[in-house]
């Protein structure tokens, strides 16, 4: 049952450099080898959703792997290249810290659990797409693969966000009774965690540290959405996410 829905809203911040790739339309000589992802529409750098939920996920599963398990048995699902840790059944998921917060996909007639969190996707502030849209600020980043062999450089260009650059996000978690202060906190917790990991591409080599600035934090329950009450606002001021997490137990 939804008891309501808390709306976590404010900036992120580029640190440094961030690739967050696109597939390449065009081959140029002497141009572009790696693009950033585009708004098709405004052709403005933006930051999927997808990126976000799927990095804070990952971080999560890593922190929470029991001592006692293997990685094999862990991370149980291949997904691609990869493999994620996936409850197989909703029963096993709404217990579990990451399949209730990011959602499950039963496999071999198992059964869902949909995700309590939605990640928007994360477009420019107003001020940063004037100034996109005056000059080009994307960085273009030459750098050199070198073959272990033969020690032969391969020049390759990539395109970047700079530093400092700041888009809107909007986090809602559905509250839906067992687990969400525990799913609260572990939100918060990721967050501070991809704070200190990268976001994107080419992490080791410096790209996607980025920066969460949250503005503000509101509850809604489900008489808001019949227009019988308003919102609870929760904070409505700009706070780091460390100050979050130290002072979440007197928020919720």
């Amino acid at each position: 049952m939804l008891n309501k829905k808390i709306i976590i809203s404010g900036k992120i911040k580029t640190v440094t450099g961030l690739h967050i790739g696109s597939p390449k339309e065009t081959a140029e000589i002497g141009g572009i080898d790696s693009p950033v992802i585009k708004d098709s529409v405004s052709g403005l750098p933006y930051i999927p959703g997808s990126s976000l939920k799927g990095k804070m996920r990952c971080l999560l599963e890593k922190s929470e792997k029991p001592a006692d398990k293997s990685d094999e048995e862990w991370f149980n699902r291949k997904v691609g290249n990869s493999k994620i840790h996936v409850c197989n059944d909703r029963e096993s998921a709404s217990s579990c810290p990451i399949c209730r917060l990011f959602g499950s996909t039963g496999h071999d007639h198992g059964t869902n659990h949909p995700s309590r969190v939605i990640l928007r996707d994360s477009f420019l502030i107003n001020g940063w797409k004037e100034k996109f849209r005056k000059e080009p600020l994307l960085e273009a980043k030459t750098e050199a693969s070198i073959d272990r062999v033969s020690s032969a450089a391969t020049p390759r260009t990539i395109e970047r966000v700079p530093p400092d650059v700041e888009f809107n996000f909007e986090i809602v978690y559905n509250d839906e009774s067992n687990g969400a202060t525990e799913d609260i906190k572990n939100l918060f917790r990721c967050m501070k965690m991809l704070e200190d990991d990268y976001l994107g591409g080419s992490g080791s080599r410096g790209y996607g540290k980025i920066k969460f600035l949250i503005d503000s934090i509101s509850e809604r329950d489900t008489e808001y959405y019949t227009g019988k009450k308003g919102e609870k606002i929760i904070l409505d001021e700009e706070k780091g996410v460390e100050e979050l997490i130290e002072t979440i137990d007197k928020l919720w």
